[in-house]
């Protein structure tokens, strides 16, 4: 099932030609540096569509010399699911024909034995194999583990990648501490930003996302008790929430993609503008299983869990009086 760490996982080498040219590196497939690509349509379903068939990341890439373009196909693994084992040859297959380009399939894994599953050679025929996919594997046993701050600083991008395949190593405290440290270090005060807010959703274990929350604050956050750092503090929640918010729109509208919906221009801008977390989480869960639009856009009902918003000390307050110190009394 698609989740924000998985989209995070396929999703980030496509938009950065350098992370992903070291991640070929590892391949040995002899690719040069330099290269640049374009992202593909990731629709398998054919026409007419009797079902959904929806790759993970599809580019065609291209070398410095402009020669020999290919298809990536990049499949995010977390897991073993025996259905890969028939979609995998049929997505080679699809965009083989489609582009008339070699394909290369790259599955990228977060454990050894998801790893270890998804490089085995897929199989189909009578006595001598009618068609053989053999995918090429990113796991814990062949990306390397960043270990010093210098490594990790060289390429910031390489190193979030990185740390998301070791993100179930017993060491990852000690990885998100090397790779906070670095980006700690990095002067573009704003790509740094959204490099951490894009390691934390690339994160599938709550364990390391608390820790990197928790390295975050301490490298990041400014001093409270200051004018300008409490100035500074505030405007950064309110940025951070509203980047929640679009966030889960985007993840919203991606889901319902996936699951065939087809959007219109007013659905699309009914996402986009909804302001309300607590509903977006429901619009998203009911997605997951909902068969008609009307599903996922029915009014909240009394069984329906919608949290309520956060409120501040100033929303709780009695209309028309300011916030009351602590121990008073409104009797």
């Amino acid at each position: 099932m698609p989740n924000v760490s998985h989209d995070t996982l396929h999703g980030f080498l496509p938009g950065r030609p350098k992370a992903l040219n070291r991640a070929l590196d590892l391949l040995d497939l002899g690719i040069p540096t330099g290269v640049t690509t374009e992202t593909l349509p990731t629709d398998a379903s054919g026409a007419p569509k009797m079902f959904a068939r929806q790759m993970d990341s599809v580019l065609r890439v291209v070398r410095p010399d402009g020669r020999d373009p290919f298809i990536l196909l990049v499949e995010a693994q977390t897991r073993i699911e025996s259905k890969k084992e028939t979609s995998w040859p049929y997505y080679v297959a699809y965009l083989r024909d489609r582009y008339k380009l070699e394909v290369v399939l790259l599955v990228l894994c977060v454990d050894r034995a998801t790893a270890a599953w998804a490089a085995r050679p897929l199989r189909t025929g009578l006595g001598r194999p009618t068609q053989v996919t053999v995918p090429h594997v990113l796991g814990p046993s062949n990306v390397p583990r960043m270990s010093r701050i210098q490594d990790a600083s060289a390429d910031l991008d390489f190193a979030a990648f990185c740390l998301w395949i070791h993100s179930n190593d017993p060491n990852i405290e000690g990885i998100l501490t090397v790779v906070g440290e670095a980006l700690a270090q990095d002067t573009d005060r704003e790509a740094r930003d959204d490099l951490a807010g894009l390691i934390e959703d690339g994160l599938g274990s709550e364990h390391a996302q608390k820790i990197w929350r928790n390295l975050m604050e301490t490298l990041f956050t400014p001093r409270q008790g200051t004018i300008v750092g409490d100035a500074r503090l505030a405007g950064q929640e309110e940025g951070r929430q509203e980047g929640r918010v679009a966030g889960k729109a985007e993840q919203l509208l991606r889901l319902m993609e996936r699951r065939g919906f087809c959007l219109t221009e007013e659905t699309r801008q009914r996402v986009i503008t909804c302001a309300d977390m607590p509903l977006l989480d429901l619009w998203f869960d009911r997605a997951i299983d909902a068969t008609t639009l009307d599903e996922i856009f029915a009014a909240p009902s009394s069984t329906d869990r919608v949290p309520a918003p956060a409120q501040s000390p100033e929303d709780t307050a009695v209309a028309g009086q300011g916030p009351r110190a602590p121990g008073s009394s409104t009797n």
